[in-house]
């Protein structure tokens, strides 16, 4: 059974609950074993403000609005509002599906029938970028921080809800979606320049420079040569970011070797040698940290300020803190090279993760022990980079098309 959910008969908290669920089970970095998520959230929306895991191609920042656009020029509200624009946006993913290119497409497995639509994955995107401009006065950080208001905020609006430039929708649109995913050129000029105006000073809007148009193939934001020259506050934030990644990955390789341990001990082999691969991967972590030079001066509380001022909760939230600054301790001193035997490291990191997950903890629960992956959050942090790549690639891509050279390149 395909997994999915609808905003549009169901409460606000309900809503955040479900998206929430839907994408612990949508990105293996969104696992979050160690109850870290909140600086790992934080740090993302530093970066790239107005993006989330479930996010894969630009184009939708636009199809959303037009869906909404072409149901209000039939004077609809409300309900049934609510109900034409979901049958417009099934219609897009119909036709996105009889189009060459349907990679990011919404409901590629499922078809139309699927039941997260790309007006809930692009909502709190819209409201973000100023592209939605809500008239009803209310609060735009709360309506963020749900992540998307009740349906009835969303769909009592007149055309004025939508930016006065937005571009027009392609002709025959929903039945048919001209280009497919691809942005046209004005519709790319008019988004990166929604984003600079809505997010300045933010890696997201660097990286949307011309000039610093991000590669293909780089796995983290860090690795792009663009990113290494970026200004202040944009580099520290970076560096902060790239030094997080690498210290804290050491606590999720170490929290995979202790159920390793204690899978082979239950007799289990469905996983092969897991304690041997995984105190492998520690030794290779800690090459790493040894040749990372700046961990050893890395003063955190600038780090810290940053992450309470774009999530306050982070500050009462006592033990992920205490529990991430004695995993640095060790990092930053040269300790955590023993982690692999180290006893209080393995304490450290088998309490918080019995803290965090209580009965469901895979060090406790013997069921769930039997059902391991061999992989319980355990790949590097990258703060949505490979969702943000692919949107900022679509950006640049349309913005390049109608250059001379891109011209060239299409004879």
């Amino acid at each position: 059974m395909t997994s999915g959910l609808s905003w549009l008969d169901s409460s606000r908290d309900d809503q955040h609950r479900m998206r929430e669920l839907l994408k612990l089970f949508s990105d293996t970095e969104s696992r979050d074993e160690l109850g870290i998520g909140q600086v790992r959230d934080a740090f993302s929306d530093l970066l790239f403000p107005g993006t989330s895991v479930l996010q894969n191609r630009a184009r939708y920042l636009l199809i959303v609005p037009w869906c909404y656009q072409e149901a209000q020029r039939r004077r609809l509200s409300g309900d049934r509002l609510a109900a034409q624009v979901d049958r417009n946006e099934r219609k897009v993913i119909d036709a996105l599906l009889r189009g060459d290119d349907t990679e990011g497409v919404i409901g590629r497995r499922a078809g139309i029938g699927v039941r997260t639509l790309p007006s809930s994955i692009y909502a709190a995107a819209l409201l973000r970028y100023g592209i939605r401009t809500g008239d009803d006065g209310a609060a735009p950080d709360r309506r963020l921080a749900a992540g998307l208001a009740e349906a009835d905020e969303l769909t009592e609006r007149s055309s004025g809800t939508w930016h006065p430039t937005l571009p027009g929708a392609p002709l025959n649109f929903p039945n048919e979606v001209e280009g497919g995913l691809r942005l046209r050129p004005d519709e790319a000029r008019w988004l990166r320049e929604r984003i600079l105006a809505a997010a300045p000073n933010t890696l997201l809007a660097y990286l949307l420079e011309a000039e610093n148009r991000p590669g293909w193939d780089s796995e983290a934001p860090w690795e792009e040569p663009a990113t290494l020259a970026a200004p202040e506050p944009i580099g520290s934030l970076v560096r902060d970011a790239e030094r997080f990644s690498l210290a804290i990955h050491g606590a999720a390789l170490l929290y995979n070797l202790l159920i390793a341990k204690r899978y082979e001990q239950a007799g289990l082999t469905e996983r092969e040698e897991p304690v041997a691969w995984y105190r492998n991967a520690l030794m290779k972590w800690n090459d790493r940290v040894s040749a990372e030079h700046s961990l050893k001066g890395w003063d955190r509380s600038g780090m810290w300020s940053r992450l309470i001022q774009q999530n306050p909760r982070i500050a009462a939230n006592a033990a992920a803190r205490r529990f991430i600054d004695r995993w640095l301790d060790a990092v930053t001193s040269g300790a955590a090279g023993d982690a692999a035997t180290d006893p209080t490291l393995h304490n450290l990191v088998a309490e918080r993760e019995r803290s965090v997950k209580r009965g469901q903890s895979r060090l406790v629960n013997d069921k769930l022990l039997r059902t391991w992956s061999g992989a319980s959050g355990s790949r590097p942090l990258v703060f949505r980079w490979p969702q943000v790549r692919r949107i900022l690639t679509d950006i640049h891509a349309g913005c390049a098309a109608d250059l001379p050279e891109a011209a060239v390149a299409r004879a």
